[in-house]
């Protein structure tokens, strides 16, 4: 008997859980179309949604808008606004904790200067700065803490390798964990750029879509039928281009964010035309310019990203390939000559029908990816302390 209750109460659990899940990802949608769209009965989500209107996580926001004749269905949509997350951005030279609602909309945020603390020392103020924030608001409705590094990030959230902020490996999920009693979620930062920005521009679609990050090194992920493929782990920058090229920080030579990055692009004009640049945009200035030094800078450079792209064509053979210019943006040139190195290294059949599109992900969309991916985390049948139970 409690065998058979007990299963009652999972299959309910993974119900609301899929309902919740299909009225985040679409805004204003009817009950039927819930229930078309979900396989489940309409008298199933009926009471599932009553569940979820309950505890506070949808709500009804307006009838439909059609020409038929009858009642009208109401419309549910997803409610950012009753919980709280903690979202936290590390990067090079400094750490921005916001204190956001379920969609990332910031209500408070603390930055923290730590380009030159140690790995213990940046820990010591995240947690100092996570429990002031505690104090501030109300715990009860924190649901989690979602952590985005820009790096290698395995075994549960607690190995990470990244060039950027110089850690070989540190298990920030238990130290976090260990002082809030707050479930904490460590992820890859392309892959939470990169799902914000398939959920506002491609929600649906079943392309097979690549995002190629180049800010804070350079990753990539997968979007494949729909979905996110986390198997993926997009260290494309720790990919080898150059068998005896520049040293990385993972220890390697001629990795591809070594020998196509923002200092390398710089050094090698300076170094042809012993003269000193500021920023890539002078360097871009040059290009246009036809200066022979900025060409020769941003040719070799881009051979090596092409060289990458064209390594994720012949793997992957996307339909689409996304590209966060990121610390590029200032030098459009660089991604315009890899794309042409691209073309010229790929397979001809898997370029002819590539589309190759390029966005600049901003901070505050850096915050919306990671409360959206940590309520997959959060929401995900096989979490425990799951708040729909």
């Amino acid at each position: 008997m409690d065998k058979q209750i007990g299963n009652v109460q999972l299959m309910q659990q993974m119900n609301r859980l899929k309902v919740l899940d299909y009225i985040r990802r679409n805004p204003d949608v009817s009950r039927p179309r819930i229930s078309e769209e979900t396989g489940l009965s309409l008298a199933s989500i009926t009471n599932t949604t009553s569940y979820l209107l309950d505890i506070g996580l949808i709500y009804e926001s307006g009838v439909e808008k059609v020409g038929r004749v009858g009642r009208k269905s109401v419309l549910l949509r997803f409610c950012p606004s009753n919980y709280n997350l903690i979202c936290i951005y590390l990067n090079e030279k400094y750490t921005n904790i916001a204190y956001t609602d379920l969609e990332g909309n910031a209500k408070d945020k603390i930055k923290i200067e730590t380009d030159k603390l140690s790995i213990e020392d940046t820990i010591t103020e995240l947690c100092d700065n996570i429990r002031l924030l505690m104090k501030r608001y109300n715990k009860d409705k924190i649901l989690g803490i979602g952590v985005s590094v820009s790096g290698l990030i395995l075994d549960d959230s607690r190995f990470i390798l990244s060039s950027q902020l110089k850690w070989k490996s540190f298990d920030i999920k238990k130290a976090l964990e260990k002082v809030t009693s707050l479930p904490v979620f460590v992820d890859n930062l392309s892959l939470v750029k990169a799902m914000w920005h398939f959920f506002k521009n491609c929600n649906g679609t079943k392309d097979n879509t690549i995002f190629v990050d180049m800010s804070n090194g350079i990753g990539a992920v997968q979007f494949y039928n729909a979905t996110i493929s986390r198997s993926t782990l997009g260290e494309i920058g720790h990919t080898t281009v150059e068998s005896d090229g520049e040293p990385c920080f993972c220890g390697n030579k001629g990795c591809l964010e070594a020998m196509c990055s923002p200092k390398r692009l710089i050094s090698v004009y300076e170094k042809h035309s012993n003269k000193k640049i500021s920023s890539l945009s002078e360097l871009e200035k040059l290009y246009r310019n036809e200066d022979k030094n900025a060409v020769l800078a941003i040719s070799d450079c881009a051979k090596y990203l092409g060289i990458g792209l064209a390594n994720l064509v012949n793997i992957f053979n996307p339909s689409v390939i996304i590209i966060n210019s990121g610390d590029f943006e200032e030098c459009p040139s660089l991604i315009k000559v890899a794309e042409f190195e691209m073309n010229k290294r790929a397979y001809p059949s898997l370029t002819q029908k590539l589309s190759i599109k390029q966005t600049n992900e901003s901070e505050e969309s850096i915050f919306s990816g990671i409360a959206f991916n940590l309520c997959d985390r959060l929401f995900d049948i096989s979490y425990s302390n799951n708040i729909v139970e």
